[in-house]
């Protein structure tokens, strides 16, 4: 072929003028095409995951069934959205380390809440989907409520309910879709405070908690579904 063969290259990688040498465009032809060749035959060679204790054995034997697969390209996305769906798994970091290890950091769900399924107890996290088993009951317990929507509605009353009242919510037990049936541990009472209330809130249930958070006593239960008025009941 005639002509200068140096025009088939771009501008930055033609060698310099004659008579002038370039250490880095030495550089430039020898190591690229060395690590270029390389790459096909990078692989996984480890797979390191640490963090949630939650994590099954299942789950971790597919992670290292990423061993022997080719390194470059690689889809950590999809790795971590797949750990992600573990039950009991919160926020999850995938980082490759070329040449062939891949780190998986996984936090556990926080828990904020507690539901039976069965004969076993689970966490809930805040968007109230399963968190996985729990040895130990975390309050509020929830009853009745099917799907991480209903779940999650229930504990953003639980949490109102919290903050509004200085007290804890024990328990909370979906009656009807418009009344929660709530068991409140308020501070000087030796036995738990129930009330009725609308998951939407109102004027009943915010006197209530304005009364609580001061110390008032209060009768046993309380409806607190009405923007109009308080039905109490029980003993002081």
């Amino acid at each position: 072929m005639s002509g200068d063969p140096q025009r088939f290259l771009p501008e930055s990688l033609r060698p310099p003028a004659a008579g002038r040498r370039s250490r880095r465009g030495f550089a430039l032809l020898t190591v690229v095409p060395v690590v270029l060749l390389a790459f096909p035959r990078w692989q996984v060679q480890d797979v390191q995951v640490d963090g949630c204790p939650k994590l099954p054995a299942t789950a971790v034997n597919s992670l290292h069934e990423l061993v022997g697969q080719p390194a470059v390209g690689l889809n950590v996305t999809a790795i971590r959205d797949a750990v992600e769906v573990w039950p009991g798994v919160g926020e999850v970091a995938v980082e490759l380390v070329l040449p062939g290890t891949v780190h998986v950091r996984a936090q556990s769900t926080p828990i904020f809440g507690s539901v039976r399924v069965g004969r076993s107890w689970h966490g809930v996290g805040a968007d109230g989907g399963l968190a996985g088993l729990v040895e130990v009951v975390a309050p509020p317990i929830l009853k009745g409520f099917d799907g991480e929507v209903e779940r999650a509605r229930a504990l953003a009353v639980a949490r109102r309910l919290d903050e509004g009242s200085g007290g804890r919510v024990m328990e909370i037990r979906r009656v009807t879709p418009a009344d929660y049936r709530v068991l409140v541990e308020a501070d000087g009472r030796e036995s738990l405070l129930g009330i009725h209330v609308d998951p939407q809130g109102s004027a009943a249930e915010k006197a209530w908690c304005a009364a609580i958070a001061k110390g008032s006593p209060m009768r046993q239960w309380a409806d607190l579904r009405w923007q109009d008025r308080m039905v109490i009941g029980g003993g002081p």
